[in-house]
């Protein structure tokens, strides 16, 4: 953030910006934003009930709220926190929470895959610019992290199996099963119709929040609709980093997507922290009353 940030000037610069921020188009971000996370607790829920759970939706939906305000507080603590939070009021297992978190992992790369394809499809030029901005050798130091996390996952499976009568490595191997049984939910899906037009309407939704957050600023509301598609397919990618709430990392990717779609790079830094300071404000606010509502409501 300060490498990014060291030159902005926030008299000159930033304040502004923030002066002539069009707030009406802020509101309809965060409404979509709160859309497509109530999208995805009602869909965790159609995940549950495989394993013959069933929690109130409303508490789903608080718990994934949770997740968001937690992930800005600690990287990568809010699939966990939403899973205990669950646990807490419902007594769902974590270990078949955390497996059905993982397998909504898998399905959003799924999406993600799809939005990068057509970020190509719709700004074949501007997809070609990004990449000529980044480092080649990172494709391959990303190939090889890859790789020795396969290996260690197969040494760890070995370990389960060949330790499995010590006391330690059976209870991990109990958790890891039932992990196991919240991954392969998928197969047994009984509202699977739902659970993919909830996937799609996660994304969409996550899209118009991009593409309404973009109309607030001066510095971005001349966006089309199709620059938004590859403008959220690689700000996406700076969201996976782990980072609290993609701090940096998001701002970087911003910047180069940007830049690549012909903005100048202070209109890219501009709106990349007035954005994410914006939105992580608010994912904390929601987050923290979604908590409160989740553990004192019977």
């Amino acid at each position: 953030m300060w490498v990014l940030y060291k030159d902005v000037s926030w008299e000159n610069d930033l304040l502004p910006a923030l002066k002539s921020v069009k707030w009406i188009w802020v509101l309809a971000s965060f409404v979509f934003g709160y859309v497509a996370t109530a999208l995805r607790g009602l869909r965790w829920n159609i995940m549950l009930e495989p394993m013959g759970y069933r929690v109130r939706d409303w508490l789903a939906i608080h718990a994934v709220a949770f997740g968001y305000c937690m992930n800005n507080l600690i990287p990568r603590s809010g699939e966990l926190a939403r899973c205990t939070l669950l646990n807490r009021t419902d007594q769902v297992p974590v270990n078949k929470l955390i497996g059905t978190v993982l397998l909504e992992r898998i399905v959003d790369i799924g999406f993600l895959a799809t939005v990068v394809f057509l970020a190509f499809a719709l700004e074949n030029e501007a997809f070609h610019a990004f990449f000529a901005q980044t480092d080649g050798n990172k494709g391959t130091t990303i190939l090889i992290l890859l790789g020795a996390m396969i290996v260690a996952f197969m040494v760890f499976l070995y370990l389960l199996r060949k330790f499995e009568h010590i006391p330690f490595f059976k209870k991990v191997r109990e958790f890891f099963l039932g992990m196991m049984d919240g991954l392969k939910s998928i197969f047994r899906l009984k509202r699977s119709m739902l659970f993919w037009l909830y996937s799609f309407g996660i994304w969409f939704f996550w899209l118009l929040m991009t593409f309404t957050s973009l109309l607030a600023l001066e510095e971005t509301c001349a966006m089309t609709f199709r620059q938004t598609v590859f403008f959220m397919a690689a700000s996406s990618l700076g969201m996976m980093v782990p980072t609290p709430g993609g701090a940096g990392a998001f701002h970087g990717m911003a910047i180069l997507s940007l830049q690549a779609l012909g903005f100048s790079i202070e209109a890219g830094k501009i709106y990349a922290l007035i954005s994410w300071s914006i939105k992580t404000f608010w994912d904390i606010l929601v987050g923290a009353v979604s908590f409160l509502i989740a553990t004192t409501r019977k």
